[in-house]
């Protein structure tokens, strides 16, 4: 696989225990654009409980994720495609830079050729994908 991975909670481990199992949680969102946005994991967190409180949502609800994202200029891009028109895994996509990738059920964070992630969804396809340089500014 061209890109690397390297295990990583966000910025989750500076406020609660990571040590069992039992302390993981279902916050992939959370974590994927902490690291994408270069931003405190609380920071990102109470945006989005805040956000997904307003929409009657789950914080890690793809339409919540979708409008935070809207809201500071970052779009939605459609997953690249290789030549037999398959999309790519994400320990095969060919970005280089900072990228926001959305697989089934998942978050993850692409990051100068390494996934940055709690466990290795490299294997995953990447149904869609987010550019940092789309970035225009913050909340």
């Amino acid at each position: 696989m061209k890109n690397k991975f390297k295990q990583s909670h966000g910025g989750r481990e500076n406020y609660i225990t990571i040590k069992y199992k039992k302390d993981r949680t279902i916050d992939c969102a959370i974590r994927a654009i902490a690291h994408f946005l270069d931003e405190d994991y609380k920071h990102i967190r109470n945006d989005l409980f805040n956000l997904a409180s307003k929409m009657w949502r789950m914080p890690n609800d793809d339409v919540v994720i979708e409008e935070y994202l809207n809201d500071i200029g970052i779009k939605r891009q459609s997953p690249l495609k290789s030549r037999g028109n398959k999309k790519y895994k994400i320990g095969n996509l060919p970005l280089i830079g900072n990228y926001l990738i959305r697989c089934s059920r998942h978050w993850t964070c692409l990051k100068d050729g390494v996934v940055l992630d709690t466990w290795d969804c490299r294997e995953w396809k990447a149904q869609s994908y987010y550019a940092y340089n789309l970035y225009q500014g913050g909340k």
